[in-house]
């Protein structure tokens, strides 16, 4: 598939027929919109195939989402391609009481970046993370997680905090 341009139904096919039980949910938003969720062990699995047969080459942002009422966190990839116009949104399902995902550091270098902020500020842990410490936090906020719901005074109005 390498040179083609590939729209949005075909890049959903193509994930759907290679990964037939760990992608779910599909949905075509738009022409240029797609998203899907990823069973999280085969997330390094799924960003690799993306990055080499569909030409996904460049992670846009990774962060989470809290589902306090579903108990789970959801880690939100928003992959695109320079090859053609599409952009995905890849999630995973996490257990809340223990988030842990593989890194996507060895697929998308810029992984590294986006991961260690969303371990600081959700928990999520990052298996065979190459340098997962501290990114943006104080030290005295190291382990609150203060973007998750549950966090006292979430959501801040003030950045006071982090200055």
């Amino acid at each position: 598939m390498i040179g083609d341009i590939m729209d949005a139904e075909k890049i959903i096919d193509s994930l759907t027929s290679k990964f037939p039980e760990a992608i779910s949910d599909t949905n075509t938003e738009s022409e240029r919109r797609i998203s899907a969720y990823a069973d999280a062990d085969n997330i390094v699995e799924i960003c690799q195939y993306l990055k080499d047969e569909l030409q996904f080459g460049h992670l846009c942002s990774e962060t989470a989402v809290d589902l306090i009422q579903k108990n789970e966190i959801d880690v939100v990839y928003h992959i695109g391609s320079y090859d053609h116009p599409v952009v995905l949104t890849l999630k995973a399902k996490l257990p809340r009481d223990k988030p842990q995902i593989e890194s996507v550091v060895p697929v998308y270098w810029n992984a590294n970046w986006y991961e260690r902020e969303t371990y600081e500020l959700f928990g999520v842990q990052y298996k065979n993370h190459p340098d997962l410490r501290n990114l943006v936090l104080p030290d005295e906020l190291l382990g609150d997680w203060p973007l998750r719901k549950d966090y006292e005074g979430f959501p801040q109005n003030t950045a006071k905090n982090l200055v």
